[in-house]
């Protein structure tokens, strides 16, 4: 159930709880005004009758004087008569019922009466008939006993109407009471289930937001209750689990970020080192090497002499690691900045090309497949043609490296993507682990092995080269023996294609 049909239902109960307080309200204001009406007509009826009887007692008095005053007293009952005619009998209640029918004949009976009395005085007065005193009184007597019968009755109708109203007015406050008592328990009731109906959801609501505000991007909220806080509820949970997506992306690229900044810092500390050093190594070095040279060239004019020819092994051995050492010395060199000299405009295909050419001859790479594969386009970039070709010499040394003989393939793809030249050197050779992954492009790590044991400075050194011309490189594998890749994304030279 939604909650505005909800509230529509709690609505409607409470208005029809007070429409049956206003309706109890009306009945007993409505009953009371019928009793109070009906006993102030019986209080009219009643007045009347006692002018009646203070008009018929005159008369009787009249009547009982010597001699009788029969003028006098006709006219007080041709008043009486004349009063009595107004009178009616009072309208009573449903409530109070009473001997309507014997009231009705005891008012025709007075009527009736002060009729005959009003005759015989008449009679008496011109004569028709002869003056019979006790009759006439005992006529009025008549009439005073009949009109005071009926005024009995009277105030017995309205005591009973009285009572009645009374009865009605505590029924109408008892009922007023328990339906009042009832609404109120019904808007406490309602009160307390609206509120809690509303009010729990919107806590949950304000505790999910402050542990969203607080990180806590996993926070999700019950879909419960009405149809709205159920929706509410859905879409706070879509938003959470896009902000926890979010925070998720955003870690992982803060963590590869950091990654490429440590590695960066490495690089650029060991080209300082280097920068530094490299005067002070490459001046020994080259008066080793110099003197070594010329040692080894005495030492092989004496040949036939064992013992010079086993020192002529030596001092050639000491050449080889020197020219090892000064080679070392370039490397970490070239870790420093890079040189944004002599840069323009290169075509990275036919520089694929052209490395493809070079390794496809050489002899120890002969029993491998590497293969250029250039799509068509403006493939140029900004560049150092030296620095590029280092750059692809080696990733595709690395990947000849790593494949078998016979049945190793290298493949050098360069085509354009979103605007970027994007050069991809992939191998079906022994790939990476995710350990290696991380460490691919750390100075001095390799896995290399035996006589073809590296420095692990290639990659250091072309990610530096890379990231000097502003692009980026990336190492995939599948995992150890599922090959491996290196994509490369340089920024397009201005005024090409897409």
């Amino acid at each position: 159930m939604t909650l505005r049909r909800r509230m529509a239902h709690q609505i409607v109960a409470m208005i029809t709880a007070l429409l049956l307080v206003g309706g109890a309200s009306l009945w007993g204001l409505n009953g009371l005004h019928q009793d109070f009406g009906s006993a102030l007509a019986g209080y009219q009826s009643l007045r009347h009758l006692y002018e009646v009887t203070a008009h018929v007692a005159t008369a009787r008095t009249l009547l009982s004087a010597e001699p009788p005053a029969l003028g006098p007293a006709l006219n007080e009952v041709r008043i009486a008569e004349t009063k009595y005619s107004l009178f009616s009998l009072p309208p009573v209640a449903a409530t109070t019922p009473r001997d309507q029918p014997g009231q009705q004949q005891l008012a025709a009976a007075i009527a009736a009466s002060l009729k005959e009395a009003a005759r015989q005085m008449r009679a008496a007065e011109t004569g028709e008939a002869p003056l019979d005193q006790h009759a006439l009184v005992a006529a009025a007597n008549r009439v005073l006993n009949q009109v005071a019968d009926l005024a009995a009755a009277i105030r017995f109708s309205i005591v009973r109407q009285q009572e009645a109203a009374r009865h009605r007015k505590q029924t109408t406050l008892i009922a007023l009471a328990v339906l009042a008592g009832s609404v109120t328990a019904l808007a406490v009731v309602l009160g307390i289930r609206q509120y809690r109906l509303v009010m729990k959801p919107l806590r949950q609501l304000t505790e999910g937001v402050r542990k969203i505000a607080a990180g806590k991007f996993t926070q999700r909220l019950p879909a419960r209750g009405d149809a709205e806080f159920v929706e509410l509820a859905n879409d706070f949970n879509q938003m959470a689990e896009e902000l926890d997506g979010l925070y998720r992306d955003l870690e992982q690229k803060v963590a590869i970020k950091s990654k490429e900044l440590v590695r960066s810092e490495r690089l650029a500390s060991v080209g300082f080192l280097a920068a530094g050093v490299a005067h002070e190594i490459n001046n020994p070095l080259g008066i080793i090497t110099g003197h070594a040279e010329i040692s080894l060239r005495q030492l092989e004019k004496a040949k036939a002499n064992p013992q010079l020819a086993e020192a002529a092994r030596a001092m050639r051995i000491i050449c080889e690691e020197a020219f090892r050492c000064k080679e070392i010395i370039r490397k970490l060199l070239s870790l420093a900045q890079p040189s944004e000299e002599n840069r323009r405009r290169v075509s990275m295909g036919r520089l694929a090309d052209h490395v493809v050419g070079l390794l496809a001859g050489l002899h120890q790479y002969q029993d491998r497949h590497i293969a250029a594969q250039v799509e068509p386009g403006d493939l140029d970039v900004l560049a150092n043609e030296g620095e590029m070709k280092q750059v692809l010499l080696n990733l595709a040394i690395n990947a000849l490296e790593a494949v078998q003989p016979h049945v190793g393939r290298v493949s050098i793809v360069v085509g354009r993507r979103n605007g970027s030249v994007q050069v991809s050197v992939e191998d079906n050779g022994r790939g990476m682990s995710p350990q290696t992954l991380e460490r691919a492009f750390e100075p001095f790590f390799t896995e290399r092995r035996g006589s073809r044991q590296g420095l692990g400075l290639g990659l250091s050194i072309t990610h530096a080269i890379v990231e000097s011309h502003g692009g980026q490189i990336a190492a995939h594998s599948d995992g150890p023996g599922r090959g491996s890749r290196f994509v490369i994304r340089l920024p397009a030279a201005a005024g090409g294609g897409t």
